[in-house]
C-alpha cells in the first residue's frame, strides 16, 4: 500500500528514536556521542547512541567503543555495519547515512546481551577521533510506561523505531497525526466520503459503508486495550465515528433525499469531488470552522476516498483512499485489510517496501504479508502512543 501522506505535501511520516535516561555523554571539537538504554531485561537490553557531528562536515563515519565487561555481546545492530572483537566494538555507516553536516546528528541503536553487570562504554571515537566530555542528562518521555511487548517482538520493533529515526522528517513537530485529530474531537471521528465512481448509490449502501467504517476503526482502538481497559493511560475504550458528508460529481448518483449527511456536488480537486474545505480538518488545523455551513459539527476530520478501478490504496492525516468495488465487496468482511492498513498510516505507522523486522512472519504493514492486525501492528501502534501520549496530557 502507498503511504501517500499529504503531510508537509510530501510523501513522509516523521522520525524518532526510542530514547530512554541517557548516560553520560561524550563530546570533544569534533564530535559527541550519548548512549542510551532504552529497555533492559534479564540477560538482554537495547543501546541507542547518537552521534552529534561537532566538527567539518562527514561523508563517512566509523563509530568505535568498548565494552566495560566481557560478558557485553551485541546481537542485532541496524542503521550501519556492526562488528565485534572481544569486547571492542565498530560500527562503519550505512550507504544511505554516512553524510552527516556540522551540527547535525544521527542515531544508531542496537539489541544486546549481558551477564552480571551491563555497565556503560567509558568512552567512544568516531573516526578515530575520541568523543570526551558532557551533554545534557535527559529521561525517557514516558518514565515508568508498561513497555511490555513480548520477548520476541523486542528487537524488531527497536529496529522500526530506529529505522523511523532514520528515515522520517519531524516526528514530534508534525501536529496531525491520527492521534491529534482524536483527542482534538474528544474522542469522536467525523468522516466525509469522497465517491470517485460513476455509480449510484442506494441508502442502504451509505449507511452499510458507515457501518463497516466503524468495525474497523474500532479495530485500531482495540489494540490500545487490555481487557477492556486502556494500556498505558489510553483514555478511549470505543471511538464513534460518524460520517457526515459525501462528495460526488452529480447529486443524481446518490439515491436518497434524506438530510443524513451534508452533500457536496462536483467540488473537483485531485481530479476527484473534493468534500468542503472549510469543514474539513486537514484544511482548518487550528479547529476553525467558522466557515462550515453548519457549523463545527458538520466538520469532517477524514475523508474517505472510494475510486472506481483503484488498486491499492493510500493513507495519511487527510484519510485513506481505496478502490470502491473492494470496498463494497467487502462491507461485511471482518477485515477490511487494505483500509486497515491505510488507517495505520493515517495514525504514523510505517510502510515496509524495502527491509522487513520480522522476516517470514507477516504483519498488516508489510504489505501483501498479513489480512488483520497482528501483535507486532499493535505493538508498533502502542509505541507511538507511549512517546506521543505526553503531548494529550496522559
Amino acid at each position: 500500500m502507498r503511504r501517500c501522506l499529504v503531510w508537509a505535501l510530501a510523501c513522509l511520516i516523521t522520525a524518532f528514536a526510542v530514547v530512554g535516561a541517557l548516560k553520560p555523554a561524550y563530546a570533544t571539537a569534533g564530535c559527541r556521542v550519548d548512549y542510551a538504554v532504552p529497555s533492559s531485561w534479564q540477560g538482554g537490553f537495547q543501546g541507542s547512541m547518537t552521534i552529534t557531528n561537532l566538527g567539518d562536515p562527514l561523508s563517512s563515519w566509523r563509530l568505535g567503543f568498548t565494552f566495560p565487561n566481557s560478558t557485553q555481546k551485541v546481537v542485532q545492530g541496524w542503521t550501519g555495519t556492526w562488528a565485534q572483537s572481544g569486547r571492542a566494538v565498530t560500527v562503519t555507516n550505512a550507504g544511505y547515512n554516512g553524510a552527516v553536516p556540522t551540527g547535525s546528528s544521527m542515531n544508531v541503536g542496537f539489541t544486546g546481551s549481558w551477564s552480571g553487570s551491563n555497565p556503560a562504554p567509558a568512552g567512544f571515537t568516531v573516526n578515530g577521533v575520541a568523543c570526551v566530555g558532557a551533554a545534557p542528562v535527559t529521561t525517557s518521555p514516558t518514565a515508568g510506561d508498561p513497555w511490555n511487548p513480548p520477548s520476541s517482538l523486542v528487537s524488531p520493533l527497536a529496529a522500526v523505531w530506529s529505522h523511523e529515526e532514520a528515515t522520517y522528517s519531524d516526528l514530534f513537530g508534525f501536529k496531525n497525526y491520527g492521534w491529534d485529530q482524536l483527542f482534538a474531537a474528544g474522542g469522536q471521528l467525523n468522516y466525509c466520503v469522497r465517491w470517485d465512481s460513476a455509480a449510484h448509490v442506494t441508502a442502504a449502501q451509505r449507511d452499510a459503508i458507515a457501518g463497516a467504517l466503524q468495525r474497523q476503526y474500532q479495530k485500531w482502538v482495540d489494540a490500545l486495550l487490555d481487557d477492556g481497559a486502556g494500556w498505558n493511560n489510553w483514555p478511549y475504550r470505543q471511538v464513534p465515528v460518524k460520517v457526515v458528508g459525501w462528495a460526488v460529481r452529480d447529486r443524481a448518483q446518490l439515491e436518497w433525499s434524506d438530510p443524513a449527511v451534508d452533500i457536496y456536488v462536483n467540488d473537483i480537486s485531485e481530479n476527484a469531488p473534493q468534500c468542503g474545505t472549510p469543514c474539513g480538518r486537514f484544511f482548518h488545523q487550528d479547529g476553525d470552522y467558522s466557515g462550515c455551513p453548519g457549523g463545527a459539527s458538520h466538520h469532517y476530520d477524514h475523508s474517505l476516498w472510494l475510486t472506481a478501478g483503484f488498486s491499492g490504496g493510500a493513507g495519511g492525516d487527510w484519510g485513506q483512499r481505496i478502490g470502491s468495488e473492494y470496498y463494497l465487496s467487502n462491507l461485511n468482511a471482518e477485515n477490511i485489510h487494505i483500509l486497515l492498513h491505510e488507517m495505520g498510516h493515517t495514525y504514523g505507522l510505517d510502510d515496509f517496501y524495502d527491509w522487513d523486522p520480522t522476516p517470514g512472519q507477516g504483519f498488516l504493514m508489510k504489505a501483501g504479508s498479513a489480512t488483520a492486525i497482528t501483535d507486532f501492528d499493535k505493538w508498533m501502534l502502542r509505541d507511538w502512543w507511549r512517546h506521543l501520549k505526553t503531548r494529550y496530557g496522559r
